[in-house]
């Protein structure tokens, strides 16, 4: 697996040549082996508890799954490519047997319904331990009902699992150390801690991180995606105060392990959020401290998509930080991205939310605002509300199918308020079929939550070990809720602003002639596409006229959300952000009175619509920062795009840290940066090969440029190049 030439002094590897050996070995992964094993453990334990077999079932998979070891690198353990082994090990046939068994018999959560997009209490698993879980958890079982009892059983056989990976991993570490004279100490010293850790706490900085990381690489061998490690650097200042302070580490030797997390977790692209900075939850003051800086240094050093990270801004947060920030966004990997404390934690505790777990919020997935050990999984979907502008504008009837789909609202309106008021009705109706379609599927999978348990990740939940109960199963403190990606703000504000202005106020088209226009999809009509575009205000250029439109809306949209609850008694969370659903969106949405095409890509999230925020980025940032956000607390996304020249420099790093600053003193809530220029992405898509390892920021996570879909290439392409 090692096919580096390794200098005979060298006790490590670097964290660059750690990269490019897990890259060629994950190229030659493929088959889905995890499926294998685990039917071959739910065939064997027919008749017991489902939380039980599901338990054992994650025990199977570490058992057998692969423990490939660089010699050199400073952190032990392999999630993802850890559930694959070479294609012809096991037959296809075989995999797809064992899926169908799977499917049929077994069942599983997803992402719809709670599975993944979660973040673990890694300060208890610090304190405690695996032993000290299972001491917990022995201490909990009396006063269990027959329920709880089965349950924590299945969280004792989870942890005994987990524990025995960590031996399994020592005992391959000591077998294989002789073999390599050069990193053999570094190979027993790893066996020794893995062996100390398979039952008791870490004892240091280096064996916390060690054990966080294969924690969260069971995770992923559990087939859970976009799980996150939270406030990273919160959780180990502790530990690595402590040893700084012994003069047990130094900070070169922390930095070294955080550029071989980097290395390691970003092998393939999964989506682990990481917070940073933000404020402490005893008493809101900075939380920032030395790790947080360490951790972005790894993420410039190393480059690469996955291992996303988010910085928490707020008033106090030091300059040099911020400054750290804007370095680290200008490389153009696309992240961190910037989140506004000022804005989020009020918004949280309004909610709902006890105000020292509102300040100890993190992100799952992209962007997703989450209660770090406290709270089940995250789930969401998206919403279109462009095609509900349009199915008002046609009394229910979609024009690109010529179906029937929504409320009859009206074939015509002679006033903007009618129209308007029609639109929100439509809005209203689509998402209560939306909510109803999923409270009924989430509400099946709530009848039998005995039989969709998650033991090992419950573990690190409070209070599922006090209540003896399921995360998804009441025994978390906060319920897990559900946010809808709602793209298109831009979309819609300029259609309604050119609706308001140019058909209802001065009557420059009757409402049947816009309607005709966009029936026609322009064609023949393509002066009055220009008067569209071009005589009326548009969002992203501090125009109150266009502005108080998108604030106006925002807020009534976000004020369908508030009466609904998932089965958990979650949250149902609008969220301005589309991931890439703006483009797959705007393929089923005719064209707008914004001078739209049909099926052409609405607006992203709640960035301007691309090439019409003209004023630059400042006049840009005082339009989105006037957006109600406290309305979004599950999350916001705006993209920025900045041309590389304007960074250089010490003063263009200034420049960034000012703009960011400057955003979010006026309300906004998050921002995220791409600073890859024009030219270089045009040449990217015509002539790939030499930009393998260009990153962008894509929504809320990075990928490889040239990796991604034509069509969200064009997307990134055609966004607003900014100068500061």
């Amino acid at each position: 697996m090692n096919n580096l030439v390794i200098d005979p002094q060298q006790t490590t590897l670097s964290a660059a040549q750690l990269a490019k050996v897990l890259q060629n070995y994950a190229r030659v992964m493929t088959c889905p082996a995890s499926v294998h094993w685990r039917a071959d453990s739910f065939r064997a334990t027919e008749g017991q508890p489902m939380t039980l077999r599901r338990a054992r079932a994650l025990n199977a998979v570490l058992e057998h799954c692969l423990l490939p070891v660089i010699p050199g690198e400073l952190l032990i353990g392999v999630g993802n490519i850890g559930r694959r082994i070479q294609a012809d090990e096991i037959p296809e046939n075989v995999i797809k047997a064992d899926q169908d068994y799977l499917n049929k018999n077994i069942g599983a959560r997803h992402f719809g319904v709670h599975s993944d997009h979660h973040a673990p209490d890694y300060a208890k698993l610090i304190r405690l331990g695996f032993g000290g879980l299972k001491e917990e958890i022995r201490a909990s079982l009396p006063s269990q009902d027959e329920i709880g009892r089965i349950f924590l059983d299945s969280l004792l056989v989870a942890l005994d699992g987990a524990s025995a990976h960590l031996r399994r991993w020592s005992s391959h570490l000591e077998s294989i150390a002789p073999e390599h004279p050069a990193f053999s100490s570094l190979l027993q010293s790893q066996a020794k801690s893995l062996s100390r850790l398979a039952e008791l706490p870490p004892a240091g900085f280096a064996e916390s991180l060690q054990l966080v990381l294969l924690y969260h690489y069971m995770m992923q061998l559990d087939d859970r995606y976009a799980m996150a490690f939270g406030r990273l650097d919160q959780f180990l200042y502790p530990a690595y105060c402590a040893d700084r302070d012994a003069g047990r580490i130094s900070d070169e030797q922390v930095q070294n392990l955080f550029d071989h997390l980097f290395a390691k977790i970003t092998v393939d692209g999964d989506v682990q959020n990481i917070a940073l900075g933000g404020v402490k939850p005893s008493d809101g003051s900075d939380a920032t401290n030395p790790l947080s800086f360490m951790i972005l240094e790894a993420c410039k050093r190393i480059g690469r998509t996955g291992g996303n990270c988010t910085a928490r801004i707020h008033k106090n947060t030091p300059s040099a930080f911020l400054q750290k920030c804007a370095e680290v966004i200008r490389t153009g990997i696309g992240y961190p991205a910037v989140f506004n404390d000022e804005v989020e934690i009020p918004a949280l505790v309004a909610d709902g939310y006890a105000l020292v777990d509102a300040r100890n919020y993190c992100f799952v997935g992209c962007i997703e605002v989450f209660m770090q050990g406290k709270q089940a999984p995250w789930a969401d979907g998206c919403l279109n509300p462009p095609h509900c502008l349009n199915l008002t504008l046609f009394n229910g009837v979609d024009t690109l199918t010529g179906e029937q789909v929504g409320l009859q609202t009206g074939e015509t309106f002679h006033d903007f308020e009618s129209f308007y008021a029609a639109f929100q009705r439509q809005c209203a109706d689509d998402l209560r079929k939306k909510i109803e379609a999923l409270n009924a599927m989430q509400q099946d999978y709530a009848s039998r939550a005995g039989d969709f348990t998650s033991p090992l990740m419950s573990a690190l939940v409070d209070d599922c070990i006090a209540r003896g109960r399921d995360l998804n199963d009441g025994g978390a403190v906060y319920p897990g809720n559900n946010g809808f990606g709602c793209m298109g703000v831009a979309s819609i504000t300029d259609s309604l602003a050119a609706l308001k202005k140019l058909v209802f106020e001065e009557q420059r088209f009757s409402f049947d002639h816009l309607k005709a226009m966009l029936l026609a999809n322009f064609d023949g009509f393509e002066k009055e596409r220009q008067i569209l575009q071009r005589g009326a205000p548009k969002y992203g250029n501090d125009i109150d006229e266009a502005d108080d439109l998108a604030v106006r809306y925002t807020r009534d949209y976000a004020a369908h959300f508030k009466p609904w609850r998932n089965p958990q008694g979650g949250h149902y969370w609008a969220l301005l952000g589309s991931n890439i659903w703006n483009i797959i969106n705007g393929a089923l949405v005719g064209a707008t009175p914004d001078g739209r095409f049909a099926k052409t890509p609405l607006s992203d999230s709640a960035s301007p619509f691309f090439g019409r925020d003209i004023g630059g980025p400042t006049a840009m940032i005082r339009s989105i920062a006037k957006i109600p956000y406290s309305d979004f607390v599950g999350g916001n996304v705006i993209n920025i795009k900045l041309h590389p020249s304007s960074l250089q420099g010490e003063q263009g790093l200034k420049s960034l840290a000012a703009l960011i600053r400057t955003c979010f003193d006026l309300g906004g809530s998050e921002l995220q940066f791409n600073t890859t220029d024009r030219a270089t992405l045009q040449d990217a898509m015509r002539n790939p090969e030499p930009y393998a390892n260009l990153v962008v920021r894509v929504s809320g996570f990075s990928a490889n440029f040239t990796l991604l879909d034509s069509a969200v290439q064009t997307d990134i392409l055609s966004r607003t190049e900014h100068d500061l």
